[in-house]
């Protein structure tokens, strides 16, 4: 239900960044969906911000914009482990557990992003080894639905959209 949640507050988001790029383009959302399908987040991002830039948006708009999508870009990493990468338990960093004590309630995930063909074991890589806690997952969606409601608001605004648009 977590990685749902993180999903979808991602993809609400890109909806927003949408409407601005629909709004300042004088096209439509759902043009600019078309035009940047195949397109990751952090492309999506940069095209966002290109785009204020051209249209000689203010720049303390255009680093308020930034700073409410430097969440997500610090987030992105996460999103694509859950869209891209298989989970197993994992336990969280220096936390001990007695020997005897097998099996618990799960409190940690981590992602793997490949398989040891002849062991069937999976396999880290170093640089992403990265565990969550649940924790810590519901502490992002959380975060991510704030930022969300306050970027929001922001553009709304700022009449980078029309409040009756978002």
């Amino acid at each position: 239900m977590l990685f749902g949640m993180v999903i979808q507050w991602f993809a609400r988001h890109e909806v927003l960044m949408h409407k601005i790029m629909g709004a300042v383009s004088g096209s439509d959302a759902t043009s600019i969906k078309l035009l940047t399908r195949g397109l990751s987040f952090s492309v999506k991002r940069e095209a966002l911000l290109n785009l204020l830039r051209h249209r000689a948006v203010p720049l303390d708009r255009i680093a308020q914009v930034q700073k409410y999508l430097q969440m997500l870009h610090t987030l992105t990493p996460l999103c694509n482990d859950i869209a891209h990468s298989a989970w197993i338990e994992g336990k969280p960093e220096n936390s001990t557990q007695p020997a005897w004590l097998s099996r618990g309630p799960l409190t940690a995930i981590k992602a793997v992003h490949d398989i040891d063909e002849h062991s069937k074991h999976f396999i880290e890589d170093q640089q992403d080894k990265v565990t969550y806690t649940l924790d810590e997952l519901k502490e992002i969606v959380e975060n991510l639905e704030m930022n969300y409601a306050r970027f929001q608001k922001y553009v709304t605004e700022v009449g980078f959209v029309p409040s009756n648009a978002v």
